[in-house]
């Protein structure tokens, strides 16, 4: 492939993978965003039981323990559902962690590619530039011996 095309597609792969990155992240944010929520309606639910079983009444005291063991179950469905969370949040990374390396080497290839390219245009305008010398060298010379 020409050094030029390859620019191109390494250019394309790289805007591609820029994207993968950014839907990556914006995966892994929403994740963390759903944990924190998690946490926050756990740290709510703690303080709700902790409030009422402080400020129960002889009325309300009988219905306390049934409270606090719905307490308990949601606790225990809020904690299962952070777990599946932070699974998805530790594949997401993983993910994020790979497409990252295949950006860091898709760059280094891009940039060892623009080199050869600068490269060959250098030299290109070089061998121009010598046979221009060269034809001019000759037509001085030719134009001295007549």
């Amino acid at each position: 492939m020409a050094p030029r095309d390859r620019l191109s597609a390494l250019k394309l792969i790289g805007r591609i993978k820029q994207h993968e990155l950014e839907s990556i992240g914006a995966e892994l944010s929403a994740l963390r965003n759903a944990q924190t929520d998690l946490e926050r309606q756990s740290s709510d639910l703690s303080q709700q039981a902790a409030d009422e079983a402080s400020h129960s009444t002889s009325d309300t005291r009988p219905y306390l323990p049934a409270f606090l063991k719905s307490v308990d179950i949601k606790q225990q469905a809020l904690t299962k559902e952070s777990e599946a969370l932070e699974d998805q949040a530790r594949m997401a990374e993983a993910q994020l962690f790979a497409a990252f390396r295949e950006t860091k080497t898709n760059e280094a290839v891009l940039g060892k590619v623009a080199k050869e390219l600068a490269l060959d245009q250098f030299r290109a305008e070089t061998n121009i530039l010598d046979d221009a010398g060269r034809t001019l060298y000759l037509q001085n010379r030719n134009g001295q011996n007549s």
